[in-house]
């Protein structure tokens, strides 16, 4: 785990091993140099069209030094990580004096178990884009949760052909990169690539809750009937205070609320007289109905 700050200036932990992940870690760890979080997208591109699982061998063995973060197959959606998410990997080459692989807070680079027009399954694929993405969701989804942005700086792939951006632009934006487009490297990979984003939907944040306002002291009349009475009745009841002797008619204001609601003031440190106040009222954070 690590610690990122919120837009809020508090402080959330992240997971810096991508949960689901088998883990291999290959040590030779390094420190990043900081900046805004980005993810690097890479093909494994090799004619004999390895496995998953030879691939795995590879970067935990000969290929160690020019290892990447995470190798993911898109057919089985199998992923390993080699390095921490806070270490620099080794899959970039360096663009002068700029060393790319430890450029912004992350820079999460992806190897995708992939060979332009390979055969999977009697099928021929012409790019990444055609393959399932089986798993793409959750590597998307771990990136998002390091701050990387749902952004292209220097727009998706759409060749295998090279689409450098200025050494400025990688420097200072975060977001998702090809291989094709990192200053100082040759290569022309991944290639056309799939909506990383419409594979993984921004989950909606679920609303606040509310409350209901304090209707007065006065609106507290015994035998009044509303559905507030009733969202009173269970918040009783769910902060242990309940006195109640049945639970017929909830929604009507009787002696079971009156001796639940004096215990409940009695629990905020108050004398435990009817009517409800407005101070143990607002503590009681009854749902707004």
């Amino acid at each position: 785990m690590g610690a990122q700050q919120a837009h809020d200036g508090s402080l959330t932990m992240v997971d810096l091993w991508m949960p689901g992940a088998t883990r291999h870690a290959v040590g030779n760890v390094g420190a990043m140099n900081g900046g805004p979080a980005r993810a690097v997208w890479h093909i494994t591109s090799n004619a004999t069209d390895w496995t998953f699982a030879r691939e795995l061998g590879w970067f935990t063995g000969g290929g160690a030094d020019v290892a990447p973060h995470l190798l993911w197959d898109p057919f089985t959606g199998e992923i390993a990580q080699f390095f921490p998410a806070d270490s620099r990997s080794l899959s970039l080459q360096n663009a002068g004096d700029v060393r790319t692989n430890r450029t912004g807070k992350y820079c999460v680079q992806i190897e995708i178990v992939f060979t332009a027009n390979e055969t999977v399954g009697g099928k021929r694929y012409a790019t990444v884009r055609d393959t399932p993405c089986n798993g793409l969701d959750k590597i998307v989804a771990w990136l998002r949760s390091l701050g990387v942005a749902d952004v292209w700086p220097g727009g998706s792939p759409t060749g295998f052909v090279r689409d450098t951006v200025s050494v400025d632009s990688w420097l200072k934006l975060g977001g998702h990169y090809g291989h094709n487009q990192i200053p100082g490297n040759s290569h022309v990979d991944p290639g056309p690539m799939p909506d990383l984003f419409a594979h993984a939907p921004v989950t909606p944040p679920k609303p606040a809750v509310k409350y209901e306002p304090f209707p007065g002291s006065g609106w507290f009349v015994m035998g009044r009937r509303s559905p507030i009475v009733e969202a009173m009745h269970n918040r009783l009841v769910a902060v242990g205070c309940g006195r109640y002797q049945s639970s017929a008619n909830k929604d009507v204001i009787g002696s079971g609320d009156k001796a639940s609601y004096e215990a409940w003031q009695r629990k905020c440190g108050y004398p435990g007289d009817w009517p409800p106040g407005k101070t143990t009222w607002d503590l009681l954070k009854v749902p707004n109905v």
